[in-house]
């Protein structure tokens, strides 16, 4: 009756008890999965666009300085005109002259040409620079223009734009505009960029003189469209009135680039950049005073989805393959818990008629891969040899089918997460050309997935043991950068011994958790194998922070003990119990350290007697 009130229990709770493990193996694939995943995810992500920062910074510094180099020849030659007139008081009295006279003499006439032979050859030999000219106010209506070699007329509106420029208001020494109109009619009707220059008479502040300089608007449109590293990238010139030079546009309102330039010009120095909103986009925001006195400033506006595309695709990328990583969860979930219930309904079938069970089951084959098989199968053999036993044995065999079946919903199947650690391999490697940080990352962890997820109790020999804890640190040493180095020392003739699978790694994981990561300076890791007649003696020597002695005793006295109640030092304990088992007492730890100096863990095995 006992036993028939158990199965019945079962058979009730059967439904329930699949979503249940069927939600719990869904839960534990997709964290063994996501967590990796994500962890390297957000470090590619934040990394990437860290680097897009950076380098965007460097192309637009570089964008506004090449700029710059391009106006600072436009204001190297009107610094050379005002030297010219400023240091030759007798070309300006001559051109005075020249201008003041009715009609022109022979001599103004011979020194007008004079004159202009110094100004052609910098026309012809500067691709930019398209004329001269050279006013001083006068009765006649008369401007100079070396380009032709004589002083020329203009009409009555020309005159006024030029006696407007002359007495141009303001401190300003030197402005500049852009015009789609010629200064005069004679030349062609093409955009031109005018810089203005003030002449004084020499040793005072009176004006006496303006010289224009015309340059090609289009050249230098082209030229500083050239030096923009994307096609919405925009770039614009302030003069020192905060005013927009160049270029006037509709996107953008002007008196918010006029407003985001002061705006960036109160930044300090270290913080050239910003972000900033305009017409609902995002850009990234440049400023640059020029270096020269007379306040020109220039504005570059880089948009940010430009910059951050490598990083936006990553991101992509990454959802996609988490998304993939659920789907991949939930499939084998439901086929791992569909499986698993199918021995149980098997089970409880079999328990129910346990007379005829042997008709129903038969030996598993030799290799099998399913446990339930050889479980079922000697349970029944129970059943047969004594009923009674069968009976309460049946009872326990059930309880512990339920937890092995438990157990197992939360394996990883390994193969799977080993490929799925490649894939995300080669497309880390894909993204940057080449192996980075991320993937020697995946490398090693894919590496000691595929190590570990065997079984425990097995021997490998200690090179294979000391090749596994190199990737380990590996990846260690990647996420505590210059915490600490590792000093390896293995006896040649010691390297061929077997050794419990895993058995140093919790002791070094020990060495740099509670030792070197609590320290601030850099430390050292020591592991030592060496072989003393006939033991092989293992030591784990670290320059981390160290053990108070007090807590040393009380670490001392809970290897001692069977069982730990204290997830403290946890590590420690399952390793002393895994070499009493497998060595005998003579193999525990062995713990020593000095606060603030070092900590040294050590313990010996038996030489083998076969390798």
């Amino acid at each position: 009756m006992k036993n028939e009130s158990i199965l019945e229990g079962l058979e009730r709770k059967y439904h329930s008890t699949t979503i249940r493990f069927f939600i719990r193996s869904l839960l534990v694939n997709s964290l063994l999965m996501l967590i990796p995943l994500l962890l390297i995810g957000l470090y590619s992500i934040f990394r990437t666009t860290n680097e897009s920062t950076s380098e965007a910074e460097k192309k637009a510094s570089v964008i506004l300085n090449q700029a710059d180099d391009i106006l600072e020849t436009f204001y190297t030659h009107v610094d050379n005109a005002y030297l010219f007139f400023a240091s030759n008081p007798r070309v300006t009295l001559q051109l005075k002259k020249a201008f003041d006279e009715k009609s022109l003499t022979l001599d103004s006439i011979k020194s007008v040409e004079n004159i202009s032979l110094n100004f052609q050859n910098l026309i012809y030999t500067d691709g930019y620079l398209r004329n001269i000219y050279v006013y001083y106010k006068n009765d006649y209506s008369r401007i100079f223009v070396p380009l032709s070699s004589k002083l020329i007329s203009f009409p009555p509106d020309k005159e006024k734009d030029v006696l407007n420029s002359y007495g141009h208001a303001g401190e300003e020494d030197v402005w500049m505009e852009f015009s789609d109109d010629p200064l005069l009619y004679t030349e062609y009707r093409t955009p031109s960029l005018l810089v203005y220059r003030k002449l004084y008479r020499r040793t005072t502040d009176i004006q006496n003189g303006l010289v224009i300089f015309s340059f090609s608007a289009d050249k230098l449109k082209s030229e500083l469209s050239g030096l923009l590293e994307f096609p919405d990238q925009k770039l614009f010139l302030m003069d020192a009135s905060s005013r927009l030079v160049w270029p006037s546009t509709e996107e953008f309102p002007e008196d918010d680039l006029l407003d985001l330039a002061a705006q960036m010009a109160s930044l300090p120095a270290t913080s050239p950049a910003d972000a900033v909103n305009l017409d609902y986009k995002s850009y990234t925001a440049t400023y640059l005073p020029s270096p020269r006195s007379y306040g020109f400033s220039y504005l570059l506006l880089t948009p940010r989805n430009e910059i951050y595309r490598t990083a936006i695709s990553l991101t992509s990328m990454y959802i996609i393959i988490t998304l993939a990583a659920i789907a991949v969860a939930c499939m084998i979930a439901f086929f791992k818990t569909r499986h698993d219930y199918k021995y149980l309904d098997k089970i409880i079938s079999v328990f129910s008629t346990p007379d005829t069970a042997v008709n129903q089951i038969r030996q598993p084959k030799k290799g099998s891969s399913s446990p339930f098989e050889y479980i079922l199968f000697n349970v029944i053999r129970l059943f047969i040899e004594q009923d009674y036993l069968k009976m309460q044995d049946s009872e326990k065999a059930a309880k512990l089918q339920l937890s092995k079946m438990q157990a197992l919903q939360h394996q990883i199947n390994p193969h799977f997460l080993h490929n799925t650690l490649n894939n995300i391999y080669w497309e880390s490697v894909k993204l940057t050309g080449s192996e980075n940080r991320c993937s020697q990352m995946i490398s090693y962890l894919s590496a000691i997935m595929r190590y570990s997820l065997s079984d425990p109790q097995d021997n490998v020999k200690i090179q294979e043991e000391i090749n596994y804890l190199k990737k380990y640190l590996e990846i260690m040493k990647l996420r505590y950068t210059d915490r600490f180095d590792v000093d390896f020392s293995l006896a040649p003739d010691c390297s061929i011994y077997p050794v419990k699978k895993m058995i140093l790694q919790p002791l070094v994981e020990n060495a740099i958790y509670h030792g070197i990561k609590e320290k601030k300076e850099k430390g050292l890791i020591s592991i030592s194998i060496h072989r003393k007649k006939d033991r092989i003696y293992f030591t784990i020597y670290d320059t981390g922070r160290g053990i108070p002695a007090d807590q040393l005793a009380s670490i001392r006295a809970g290897l001692k003990e069977t069982s730990r109640n204290s997830n403290q030092h946890i590590g420690l304990a399952n390793t002393n119990s895994r070499l009493v088992l497998s060595y005998g007492e003579g193999s525990v730890l062995h713990m020593n350290s000095r606060c603030g100096k070092f900590t040294v863990i050590w313990f010996s095995i038996p030489v083998p007697d076969q390798t």
